[in-house]
């Protein structure tokens, strides 16, 4: 019996209750149910499921007849009408609830993924780090800034054929900070049409859920989020939201240098939505209020290592990428207080870190280890209002040049990088964290 079932039902109608009820607490679980439905572990389910009622604390004829009509031999042995009678539910629904009441898909949900050290090898190993997805038990992907979808849309008709043939379910997530209805925005916001294609007309193997307006440095308050995924991407990480790290500049810095960069700046209100109005060489451009928000790269960086057995962060223009790169390394002198990274002060400051980077050429790769220690305790940053802060390092970051690459998935902003005259080439990082041994 769960947990969480404080007295056994007595009887048919007390049980669709209680079925009713576990289910509406847990959405996270109700969703992670569908995979044990799937026709490939469904005879699996079914046994486990009937050893668990056995095993409980219901009135023997309800635990009878519930064992009577999944019958574990065969789907085509379950009983539907004794289900409906007991359940109230048509027979995939009533088993969905009865995994969630019986605690089988809270365990399916929060069961642990690979090892640290077999991700490591892994993308050493090949050539695109999203295969990982085809060799775990249990694939899930978290997008942060999801943007338009697009490349949502990209991975998915990449990855989906491939786990469907081997009967996985893949839970997608995407989270955007743009309101859904907001003028602010333009082609960032959530295309309809792939929106739809994705929550309405997606197979049982897909698991997708979207959330607009919604800061991922809040996504404790989703409970529908899981705990941890294979992985966690972000692509085009925001400037100037992660290119200051709050930490080593002060606010006053930052202020002036977003002045001195991009023009001064004031909240306004646009037809009666928020939003932030910025003087820039002489015209006046609006942006969502939130766009100078700054939550600098360790917030992005603890969040990423605390949800994701892998992290992608891609597409990374130059001023975000220095900044993230600072934190990732053990030498403290790549973190001078006060300094703002330019393109006058970086070489001097990363000197021969800089001098290797730099002269990546597009598609080349290399892991940054080789180059520089790698940071043995990452500071936990105060951002994410998160429970239960972890200690935690980066065990492996791989460094490679370019916004896409051959044979993996990107999304529109990444694809925009060929056309922007005035970009230098973007960065793009693979990540395997790891908890930090106590003591």
């Amino acid at each position: 019996m769960p947990a969480a079932e404080p007295v056994a039902p007595q009887n048919p109608a007390q049980l669709r209750r209680f079925l009713q009820e576990s289910k509406s607490a847990d959405p996270a679980a109700w969703e992670s149910a569908r995979k044990l439905v799937h026709r490939t572990r469904l005879e699996h389910t079914l046994a486990r499921l009937v050893e668990r009622i056995q095993h409980s604390t219901l009135p023997g004829t309800l635990r009878d007849g519930l064992v009577a009509g999944l019958n574990p031999a065969s789907a085509e042995g379950i009983d539907q009408v004794r289900l409906k009678e007991l359940t109230g539910l048509p027979p995939t629904k009533a088993i969905r609830a009865l995994c969630v009441y019986f605690a089988l898909a809270r365990e399916e949900a929060t069961s642990s993924g690979p090892a640290p050290h077999e991700v490591e090898a892994f993308v050493k190993q090949n050539v695109s780090p999203y295969d990982l997805l085809l060799h775990v038990e249990k694939p899930s992907l978290l997008d942060l800034g999801a943007g338009d979808l697009s490349f949502e849309e990209e991975f998915l008709d990449q990855y989906l054929p491939s786990l469907q043939h081997s009967g996985k379910a893949l839970v997608l997530h995407a989270v955007d900070r743009l309101q859904p209805g907001s003028q602010l925005g333009g082609a960032y916001h959530a295309d309809p049409e792939r929106l739809r294609r994705f929550t309405h007309d997606a197979p049982d193997t897909l698991l997708f859920r979207f959330w607009g307006g919604a800061d991922m440095m809040e996504l404790s308050t989703h409970p529908h989020l899981l705990d941890q995924y294979t992985m966690v991407t972000c692509h085009a990480p925001a400037t100037p939201t992660f290119a200051y790290e709050p930490t080593r500049l002060s606010p006053d810095t930052i202020h002036s240098h977003l002045t001195k960069t991009k023009g001064d700046y004031r909240t306004v209100r646009l037809r009666g939505e928020k939003a932030l109005e910025v003087m820039h060489r002489g015209q006046a451009l609006t942006f969502p209020h939130w766009k100078f928000v700054i939550y600098g790269p360790l917030a992005l960086l603890d969040l990423a290592a605390r949800r994701g057995a892998l992290c992608i962060l891609s597409g990374i223009d130059d001023e975000v990428f220095w900044e993230i790169l600072a934190q990732l390394v053990e030498d403290s002198g790549m973190r001078p207080p006060d300094v703002v990274f330019t393109p006058e002060t970086i070489p001097e400051i990363f000197g021969h870190v800089h001098q290797t980077l730099a002269s990546l050429k597009i598609g080349e790769r290399c892991n940054l280890s080789d180059v520089t220690p790698l940071r043995q305790t990452m500071p936990v940053s105060t951002t994410p209002r998160e429970r239960n802060p972890i200690a935690y390092r980066f065990r492996f970051a791989e460094i490679r040049r370019g916004a896409v690459f051959p044979g993996m998935p990107a999304g529109s902003t990444a694809r925009r990088f060929r056309h922007m005259s005035e970009e230098v080439p973007p960065w793009h990082l693979v990540l395997v964290p790891e908890r930090v041994p106590e003591g």
